[in-house]
């Protein structure tokens, strides 16, 4: 017998067949019609040139070669059906596995040391591998399997992707701790008068900033764009310069350097913050594992990000 043009589904047939030894109830066990198991028994009897099941004054009885292999096929399905119905394990604790994230530079500043640290304490076999994101497209990396997960800011998701949303972000505007215009009647006109830093994630990217303003018929001089915001507090710092950033890294760098926080002198947008995945792999319990950390992570940040913002109000009001 060649296993290449054996038909597999057979098995189970041959299972019930072997288990009966009646063509009628074979058929009643693995729902199938009469004639249809009268047909596998035909198709196993040319398969394995054997009878498998004869007449007898006692009824229908299996063969010796039938009965020789009744107990490793009955094994064989028992162990496909295990290896179907079984989910597949994933202790953090003792996992060895690799994990690909597509972020954009803010999250990656803002969640990734929270996940080693995280990582260090409960799993400390996971690697991580980040990847940039292009945020116009986030669903092709995860289309093709090249990363298990993105987060940042998406405009427009494709509604094949799962999602789950994070946190809301505002902005902030940061200049150094003795900026003049801290000293200064603050509104939109100081604002557009100052020269500006900009963190352009995608080549010719406008800002969001400059699109209220040229509703508003008005436009910022941009002296510095930078592609990330790794240096953005150290220029701010060491300048005259005025950024408008995401108010959690804000937060961030003012607890580095010596920054000063203003609110925004025009009304800017809140946006979302969401982590998107494939639907393949909602049965992998090692990415479910990575989501829920970083939800986990993104919630305490959220937390402590209104609770300093509560306490400064306090101090302020004080």
């Amino acid at each position: 017998m060649n296993i290449k043009t054996f038909d597999l589904n057979l098995l189970k047939s041959f299972d019930a067949l072997l288990e009966e030894c009646s063509v009628s109830r074979a058929a009643a066990r693995v729902h199938l019609s009469q004639p249809a198991m009268s047909n596998a028994l035909a198709r196993l009897r040319d398969a394995l040139d054997d009878p498998v099941l004869v007449r007898t004054p006692q009824g229908m009885e299996p063969t010796a070669r039938a009965l020789a292999l009744k107990g490793p096929v009955r094994q064989a399905l028992l162990q496909i059906e295990t290896a179907l119905s079984a989910q597949p394990e994933f202790d953090p604790k003792t996992a060895q596995r690799t994990f690909v994230v597509a972020a954009t530079d803010y999250m990656e500043f803002l969640v990734l040391p929270h996940l080693m640290r995280a990582l260090a304490a409960e799993a400390p076999g996971i690697d991580i591998r980040v990847r940039s994101l292009q945020i116009s497209a986030p669903e092709e990396p995860l289309d093709s399997g090249d990363v298990d997960l993105a987060f940042g800011y998406f405009a427009d998701v494709p509604k094949r992707l799962n999602r789950r949303h994070l946190f809301t972000e505002t902005m902030t505007c940061l200049v150094r701790a003795d900026h003049p215009v801290l000293y200064q009647l603050w509104n939109v006109e100081r604002f557009v008068g100052l020269s500006h830093l900009f963190v352009a994630t995608r080549q010719g990217s406008t800002g969001l900033v400059d699109n209220i303003l040229a509703e508003r018929g008005l436009r910022r001089r941009i002296a510095l764009v930078v592609p990330h915001f790794l240096v953005v507090p150290y220029i701010i710092a060491e300048t005259d310069l005025i950024v408008t950033v995401n108010s959690r890294i804000a937060d961030t760098y003012m607890r580095e350097l010596p920054l000063k926080a203003l609110p925004p002198p025009l009304e800017l947008p809140e946006f979302p913050i969401t982590m998107l995945w494939h639907p393949r792999s909602d049965g992998d319990p090692g990415i479910a594992w990575l989501r829920k950390t970083l939800v986990d992570i993104c919630h305490d940040i959220d937390n402590a990000f209104h609770a300093g913002r509560a306490r400064a109000e306090a101090a302020a009001g004080n």
